[in-house]
């Protein structure tokens, strides 16, 4: 998620440019309280953005992950139908955190990226003044968790297998499908 905020950064910049040791040395000047003011609401709206994202996901795979605990005892005793079909897919949403954590690691470890965390988790455990760790290993933790769950304990042992095969190699293909070819003609 992003919104265009260029309008209110040029003129955080521009205040910033003219005011900069001031600001810097955290001084009086002219418009101080204006600019606190505005950079606080901006980082505020920022935040409320980023946060989009994984609540999003987030309320999703939660929604799926209840449909299908209450459904369990009926998938046992009827078998899997499409309506859990669709409540696993929904609950494995939370793969997005496992997904988020697992690729900012593997960046780290494999091209020595800057951190180990990465995504919209980390700026909200930033903005939360907590390590950048926090919320993603904590989500990633609970996704895993949910993920595991859904697989082992939902899905029937005799499709769990070409289930995880099939997972990892739809995932995989559809996040090159998405970031290199179809996402920069869709969402330039």
């Amino acid at each position: 998620m992003n919104y265009n905020s260029s309008k209110k950064t040029e003129e955080l910049d521009s205040i910033y440019l003219e005011y900069k040791y001031e600001i810097d040395n955290d001084l009086s000047y002219k418009r101080k309280d204006f600019f606190d003011q505005e950079l606080r609401k901006f980082m505020s709206d920022s935040f409320k953005i980023t946060l989009g994202g994984p609540i999003q996901t987030i309320l999703t795979g939660s929604l799926g992950f209840i449909f299908l605990i209450g459904r369990r005892e009926k998938i046992r005793k009827y078998q899997i139908k499409l309506i859990d079909w669709l409540a696993v897919f929904l609950s494995l949403f939370w793969l997005r955190e496992v997904f988020n954590l697992v690729h900012s690691i593997s960046f780290k470890v494999l091209f020595q990226d800057a951190s180990y965390f990465g995504g919209d988790e980390k700026y909200i455990s930033e903005y939360l003044k907590l390590n950048s760790g926090t919320i993603p290993v904590i989500l990633g933790l609970i996704g895993l968790g949910i993920s595991v769950y859904v697989i082992f304990k939902i899905l029937p042992r005799d499709v769990q297998l070409p289930f995880i095969i099939s997972g990892f190699i739809g995932g995989i293909t559809g996040f090159f499908l998405w970031f290199q070819i179809l996402g920069p003609i869709l969402i330039p």
